[in-house]
């Protein structure tokens, strides 16, 4: 890649601790991804990686005496080998370090040799790394593969959890306890929903006590294996003879349905686009609208129900970079004008990871909007106004294509080993 771009060197840095403002305490690390994708230092700032091209690469790490803190983060036994590694006490002395490096390109979030704007993240170069990004190797298959198993066996603890009456907090203390990870190490911030907050997407804000009734329960909590994430989400029913225990199976089962159809070639917006028939169908089964599910799908009815996209990429990001990326020149599969948001427009393709979560949701905002929009003829409003309390349902599996095109659900492989 050095020479492709015209570069003899790409240093790369996995980020510095970051000052709270008009504060002494430092925000929470989280290691550049670029960074990440080479070594499993994702709690360790102040590192850098020179990769030449030609040579091994040199690892340059922050050494300076600190008695506050519990000592840097280190590399796993046997990964010392791939790399020359050197150590540094102060910026000025990681400047003597690097400045001898010839035609160098910088990636991360700090410049200590103060390049030119040119030579630091170049689109181009960052395009191009986004794209390879995209396929994985047998070792990273092989760490997203461990974190589905960890995280499948919390989000049962935390369902038994949410059995026992327990509050988002009692949940969400209960699954960090039995991946044995702490916050800080998760892949992202653990969204816990119960009733109407089931209905929130990203709901951060926890109650630390338990509602009067126990409906429902949406968890969406990955985690962390060498910087390698994974991302589940499940929903619960409290009483399992209701009626949303019935919306919760019939939503697994059109999950399923859309996991099956995953094979090398499919676009991504051909499987997002059957996802709101398969949303569509399940408004038509339940009552919920008075139409076809073709005509929810033409009328854009069901983005009211389910406004995200299908899945994204899964890596060293959550949400990966490059699904819309058509080649490593940086041409773009554009999104569809009804669905603008959506993260991955290209083919599926073998050596990739995606998420498949489809959701039905009963979010008070969207539903205003369709009290007051055409489609609201077509809502059977007091069978929604009855499911409300309920939030909602989103059901979301990894899914590998390995390199021979057979497609894995890391997920349910996971949760059928428990």
């Amino acid at each position: 890649m050095c020479e492709a771009f015209g570069y003899d060197n790409i240093i790369v840095s996995s980020g510095v601790d970051i000052l709270q403002f008009m504060d002494d305490m430092h925000y929470p690390f989280r290691a550049n991804v670029l960074f990440k994708e080479w070594l499993p230092l994702d709690q360790r700032a102040g590192a850098y990686l020179r990769i030449p091209s030609s040579g091994r690469p040199e690892l340059l790490l922050d050494c300076t005496e600190d008695i506050w803190h519990t000592p840097p983060q280190q590399l796993p036994d046997g990964w010392d080998s791939p790399f020359e590694i050197s150590e540094f006490t102060s910026t000025v002395a990681l400047i003597e370090q690097l400045k001898t490096a010839m035609r160098p390109v910088y990636l991360g979030p700090d410049n200590p040799l103060e390049l030119p704007a040119t030579s630091c993240n170049p689109e181009r170069l960052c395009q191009s790394i986004a794209f390879q990004r995209r396929f994985k190797t047998d070792y990273e298959h092989a760490c997203i593969g461990r974190a589905n198993a960890l995280a499948a066996a919390a989000h049962l603890v935390a369902r038994d959890t949410f059995l026992a009456r327990g509050s988002e907090l009692d949940i969400k203390l209960a699954y960090l306890g039995a991946c044995g990870q702490a916050e800080v190490d998760m892949p992202y911030s653990i969204i816990a929903g119960l009733n109407e907050h089931a209905a929130v997407l990203h709901h951060y804000r926890l109650d630390t006590s338990p509602p009067d009734e126990h409906r429902s329960f949406l968890l969406d909590a990955g985690v962390s294996v060498f910087g390698y994430a994974s991302d589940i989400t499940r929903s619960w029913a409290f009483e399992q003879n209701s009626e949303y225990a019935e919306l919760v199976a019939r939503m697994d089962a059109k999950q399923l349905e859309l996991c099956a159809a995953v094979r090398p070639g499919i676009s991504g917006i051909d499987l997002h686009l059957s996802s709101h028939q398969k949303i569509a169908e399940v408004l038509v089964e339940f009552g919920l609208v008075n139409c076809s599910a073709e005509a929810c799908v033409e009328s854009d009815l069901t983005s009211y129900f389910y406004p995200h996209g299908i899945g994204h990429g899964l890596g060293v990001n959550v949400h990966e970079l490059g699904g819309r990326l058509a080649n490593a020149e940086g041409e773009e599969i554009p999104p569809p004008q009804q669905y603008p948001a959506l993260r991955n427009t290209c083919p599926w393709e073998a050596g990739s990871v995606n998420t498949v979560e489809p959701g039905l949701y009963f979010i008070p905002s969207l539903l205003e909007k369709l009290r007051a929009a055409p489609q609201s003829a077509d809502v059977v409003w007091p069978k929604v106004d009855s499911l409300q309390p309920y939030g909602g349902v989103r059901i979301e599996d990894n899914m590998l294509l390995t390199k021979d095109g057979e497609a894995i659900n890391l997920t349910r492989q996971a949760f059928a080993a428990m």
